[in-house]
């Protein structure tokens, strides 16, 4: 029985399909640039900076990698990239739905402890001593500090 020879293209493409730049073709340039593109559209830039210019930047590096023909690495950093704008999309999204607020102090209304006039006080103080006899080391010491508005 002879094998039929018009199969053997058909196989060679099939196994190709995901090697080399094929592959690149689909997970870099196609899927994780049009996830950079979703993220921008959502406002990504101004609501999720770090998730955004993190994609963008292992897109970037993606491309150069296929350039030097580094096919395996441009596929991890594309796959990185698409999964960072997916956070910065959906992240940016739910800020401007106002489901997501954050403050530097981590409190929800953003106001700190304080006076009533809005003055913080803080009071910090150390103390320590420790002796020791017959040839061991002896330290004493002690540190304050105090940071707030007086009146």
């Amino acid at each position: 029985m002879r094998p039929n020879l018009k199969l053997i293209p058909l196989l060679a493409v099939v196994l190709a399909a995901g090697c080399g730049p094929f592959g690149y073709l689909k997970k870099v340039a196609k899927e994780a640039s049009k996830a950079v593109a979703d993220a921008e559209a959502a406002g990504a830039e101004e609501n999720a900076p770090y998730e955004y210019w993190g994609a963008v930047s292992y897109l970037e590096q993606a491309k150069i990698l296929m350039g030097y023909s580094e096919y395996e690495r441009s596929f991890d950093y594309g796959e990185r990239a698409k999964q960072l704008a997916e956070e910065a999309k959906t992240k940016a999204e739910k800020r401007r739905r106002g489901e997501m607020v954050e403050t530097v102090d981590g409190e929800a209304d953003g106001e700190s402890e304080g006076d009533e006039d809005g003055e913080a006080d803080g009071d910090a103080s150390a103390e320590g001593s420790a002796d020791a006899d017959d040839g061991e080391a002896s330290a004493s010491g002690s540190a304050s500090l105090k940071i707030g508005g007086g009146k």
